[in-house]
């Protein structure tokens, strides 16, 4: 996106009312009327070259590729909807199919603020800490996927609460994130708003309550590692996502942490708001 820059170098300022001397409108000259064609055009080329790659490489690695992987889940997603809303019969049903929507908003989302978030301003892309990020992503959306244990019949509406519940937590951290979202220990902007104000990461705290809800009533062993990885992956994205925060932001965020619990909500602090 080139806004402004050399392609503009053969602008004239007109001269105003005060400039008028004896009946002749006199224009100034500018640097860029002393410039020759041909140092101007080489100019704007480089200036197109260099600004085109940063914009494409931004574009393509780190908003389509990103927007496309998430839009398979979001797709599959949507045929789940659509047969959870027409599966509906029961009183117990409706859970399910909230938390289905949830689950639909949930992949929406990453699509829509992958694709239009802000630049970064702040980051850790060592290797250990962008393998675990994708670890830990990936790991919790294969938990539905790996094999069962059975069926526990006592435990699937309270699943079920357990999912639907850190879903929406998740979804509503995101509506205040927006923006800001990545996978990687990121920094775009400080968020201290909404769940922001309860705990310092309620996006993992939603994504590990899911997790947990959606394999409760059915996890095998398989099931079970998974979960641990989940966990141990996000608490070490915690740590580093601060990290990357407290170099981007180390006015602000010291204050912010010691006001906000790191891991789960606290009602006896002192609630502030933010953005």
């Amino acid at each position: 996106m080139l806004l402004g820059g050399p392609g503009q170098v053969n602008e004239l300022t007109q001269a105003g009312a005060g400039l008028v001397a004896k009946g002749e409108n006199r224009v100034r000259p500018t640097l860029a009327n002393k410039m020759s064609p041909g140092m101007a055009a080489s100019s704007v080329a480089e200036g197109v070259e260099r600004r085109s790659w940063a914009y494409w490489r931004e574009l393509v690695f780190s908003r389509l590729i990103p927007a496309l992987f998430f839009s398979v889940f979001l797709a599959r997603q949507l045929l789940f909807t659509w047969d959870g809303l027409r599966s509906v019969h029961k009183p117990s049903d409706y859970l399910f199919a909230v938390q289905q929507l949830l689950a639909l908003a949930f992949f929406t989302m990453l699509v829509v603020l992958y694709s239009t978030r802000l630049p970064k301003s702040g980051m850790d892309h060592r290797w250990a800490v962008v393998v675990i990020a994708f670890i830990g992503t990936f790991a919790a959306l294969s938990t539905p996927f790996l094999p069962g244990g059975g069926r526990r019949e006592g435990l699937v509406l309270f699943a079920d609460i357990v999912a639907t519940a850190g879903l929406a937590y998740t979804v509503w951290a995101l509506a205040y994130l927006r923006r800001s979202f990545s996978i990687v220990p990121e920094a775009r902007r400080l968020v201290m708003g909404g769940p922001y104000s309860l705990s310092r990461h309620p996006v993992y705290l939603g994504e590990i309550v899911t997790v947990v809800g959606v394999n409760l009533a059915t996890a095998g062993w398989p099931g079970a590692l998974a979960i641990a990885c989940v966990i141990a992956c996000q608490l070490l994205r915690m740590r580093w996502e601060e990290g990357v925060l407290r170099r981007a932001f180390p006015n602000d965020y010291p204050g912010y942490a010691s006001r906000v619990p790191r891991y789960l909500p606290n009602p006896f602090k002192t609630r502030r708001g933010g953005v």
